[in-house]
């Protein structure tokens, strides 16, 4: 069966400018055909047509870093903080069914138009992680999202990034008890985690219809040993996959990194031969400015994250350096949005705010720039740049969106402004119509057609209210109780950090 999916304005891709009365022939999951209307109409007479002249068609986007938990941390008592005092919170949460989370992610995700995630697993039980990740993939392909999963490891500096030993001696007694339960070593060895990436590769991965991908993910820099990273980087390679893991994102680990090596952390990843194609690295706020070049050098991609970087108090990436120097970048999610509704639009509106920064000196970034990130250079840092997704071409994987173009410019149409410019600047999730992966629609008229959002929305609610305030307070007691401590910790480390240039 053919469809003609057709538009009032169309962007092929981010930079190509805006086509009117275009259409596009999808045949099974490809796109096979693309041009004006009438001429798309009469190659293929007998195919269906979805579209109108109030519509913006455009490709779908790529939600280029998550964790795919569903909802925000914040509900089950986990406040925004600082990085190093939110995280155990987040290890105190409770567990939900990854089914059931990743049902509702995969929701959100494709009422924001996005087809594609990155998932970077939160194992609620390691022992169980092969578990887990069958839950989440089921989800995914029941609810009609791609999914590059990634099952991380973490091998080293549990809770604090060093001096341990300092850290535990200035606790009371009852503050070291509390602590003890973030110290636990992860139970699973080198050789077990790679077993497990060999078997959910070999069992899931899709290297032709890009539905899964298997990824490595040695959760951040200062959490793995050089070992786990360099096995990591060993693994892509041999089965043809990538890595993506946490870097810099807060001062305190460009500190650690400088502290430990003398040198920074994009630096000795060079040193020990894991920088190259493969790479993603997610956040990257504290970059010093000598990386970049070595960065764009070594072809690794770079997964910004706005607002979990506000709302994590991180800071804000340097995307216009970045830019500059030709560095692969993707926008994600990371689980954290403003208002916790995993809203893409709002999300790339972010980008595009932050990435234009105070002086006259300062570049002007512009909206294209923002969609190439939320799409085609997304796409690249996410699965490969040979991947064809993130474009509206003939040979593409058809992953499209129909955004509702009339209602999002009402009550002023200003034709002097760009459609990427509108877009980015008046578009939400609520004029999100269509959205088609691989050639189906998995949402017509604002509704997902492969599972039943209210009862997936009904089993969750009833699932978080199983969870009294009492039960929930006990659980983040020892967080709480460790929160003035690893703030004074951390407030130690701000006058030693390493004055060389970077950025802000």
């Amino acid at each position: 069966m053919q469809t003609i999916v057709w538009a009032g304005v169309t962007l092929t891709d981010a930079f190509s400018g805006p086509q009117s009365d275009y259409a596009l022939c999808v045949e099974e999951n490809r796109i096979i055909a693309t041009g004006r209307r009438s001429e798309i109409q009469e190659r293929f007479p007998t195919a269906s047509h979805v579209g109108g002249s109030h519509y913006l068609l455009l490709p779908s986007f790529t939600n280029s870093h998550d964790h795919g938990r569903g909802l925000g941390t914040f509900p089950l008592g986990a406040s925004d903080d600082l990085l190093e005092i939110w995280l155990p919170g987040l290890y105190s949460q409770p567990s939900v069914d990854p089914y059931l989370l990743s049902l509702w992610e995969g929701i959100q995700l494709l009422h924001a138009g996005v087809t594609l995630t990155a998932h970077s697993h939160n194992p609620q039980n390691w022992l169980a992680m092969e578990q887990e990740a069958a839950a989440v993939l089921r989800a995914y392909g029941e609810v009609g999202m791609r999914a590059a999963f990634h099952p991380p490891l973490v091998d080293q500096n549990p809770l604090i990034y060093a001096d341990r030993a300092d850290f535990l001696a200035g606790l009371p007694s009852t503050v070291a008890e509390a602590a003890a339960r973030f110290l636990t070593r992860n139970p699973l060895s080198h050789a077990e985690y790679f077993d497990l990436c060999r078997r959910l590769h070999a069992r899931y991965h899709d290297p032709l219809n890009h539905t899964v991908h298997i990824q490595v993910s040695p959760a951040g820099g200062q959490w793995c040993s050089d070992e786990l990273i360099v096995g990591a980087v060993d693994f892509a390679q041999r089965h043809g996959t990538r890595v993506q893991m946490h870097m810099l994102e807060t001062t305190y680990q460009r500190t650690y990194a400088w502290n430990r090596w003398g040198k920074s952390f994009v630096a000795h990843l060079h040193e020990i031969g894991a920088l190259g194609p493969w790479l993603t690295l997610a956040h990257m706020v504290w970059s010093d400015s000598d990386d970049l070049p070595l960065l764009h050098e070594r072809g690794v991609g770079i997964a910004h994250n706005p607002s979990s970087n506000l709302r994590l108090r991180s800071g804000v990436a340097p995307i216009p350096a970045y830019l500059e120097h030709k560095i692969a970048l993707g926008i994600g999610l990371d689980g954290q949005t403003l208002d916790d509704d995993q809203d893409y639009l709002r999300e790339m509106r972010l980008a595009w705010t932050l990435a234009n920064r105070p002086l006259a000196s300062s570049p002007t970034i512009g909206a294209a720039d923002i969609l190439h990130m939320g799409t085609r250079s997304g796409v690249a840092i996410t699965l490969g740049s040979d991947v064809l997704l993130g474009e509206l071409t003939p040979g593409a994987l058809a992953d499209l969106v129909l955004v509702d173009y009339t209602a999002m410019q009402h009550p002023w149409a200003a034709p002097t402004v760009s459609a990427v410019e509108m877009l980015l600047r008046k578009g939400s999730r609520q004029h999100v119509r269509h959205v088609m992966m691989g050639g189906e629609w998995v949402l017509r008229d604002w509704q997902v057609t492969r599972v039943n959002e209210d009862e997936v929305a009904m089993a969750l609610s009833e699932h978080l209210q199983s969870y009294d305030a009492e039960t929930l307070r006990q659980r983040n007691a020892a967080a709480e109780a460790l929160e003035p401590y690893l703030r004074r910790f951390y407030a130690a480390w701000e006058s030693s950090a390493p004055q060389r240039q970077m950025f802000f």
